[in-house]
């Protein structure tokens, strides 16, 4: 039975904090810590030598941040699915954290409430935000249906692919398509709904579940 738990790794430098949640985390059936950290470099180091389903990861960490590990974890480990812990309930940290390949967002003060569920919803392939978050995410939602402004078919394949953190260079070599035609897609895609800038991109992508596969 132990070989089907799901392995979580916890990295955050609040000791009390991690231990609560190992507490927490050991009393479900289906869980087993498999390793904690207490800054971004010890939790990069670990995960080296420590097989892990869930990363639970606190954005604010020292040495390396949490944003950072997640975008290395992706790169490194993309196996690992990142669910962020934090006390940041505004907007762009919750584009950055999804840009950075988290799949899930998890406000640390619903952390005892949610955090079971959140963790089964992300390893079934789901992404998971904490229910407080909802109201911002469907204000922005209802925000971009108003201005009604469709995208081709092409711009959505695009939008996708920049949401998901990949480069001109490799959205054309997926697309076959060159790098200008995809430089000509974004700004089409920034033109159409107003967006500033890649957080506002990665943000109409989270609100639109674009992606959240």
């Amino acid at each position: 039975m132990d070989g089907e738990k799901i392995r979580i790794f916890i990295a955050d430098d609040h000791k009390m904090l991690r231990e609560s949640l190992c507490m927490l985390l050991e009393m479900e059936d289906d869980f087993t810590v498999a390793g904690q950290a207490a800054d971004g470099a010890e939790c990069l180091q670990l995960l080296e030598k420590t097989d892990t389903d869930i990363l639970l990861l606190d954005v604010s960490m020292p040495t390396v941040n949490g944003l950072e590990v997640a975008r290395q974890v992706q790169k490194s480990w993309p196996s690992v699915k990142t669910i962020m812990l934090t006390m940041h309930k505004n907007e762009d940290m919750l584009a950055e954290a999804f840009f950075h390949g988290a799949k899930g967002y998890v406000l640390k003060e619903n952390a005892f409430e949610e955090l079971a569920q959140a963790i089964r919803t992300v390893k079934d392939g789901q992404v998971f935000v904490s229910r407080e978050l909802a109201p911002i995410l469907l204000s922005g939602f209802m925000e971009n249906e108003r201005q009604g402004k469709d995208l081709s078919g092409r711009e959505m394949e695009v939008l996708k692919l920049l949401a998901e953190g990949h480069s001109n260079k490799e959205i054309a070599d997926i697309l076959s398509i060159s790098v200008k035609t995809v430089e000509n897609h974004r700004a089409s895609i920034m033109h159409k709904h107003h967006f500033r800038n890649i957080t506002d991109l990665v943000l109409y992508a989270v609100r639109n579940h674009i992606i959240e596969v």
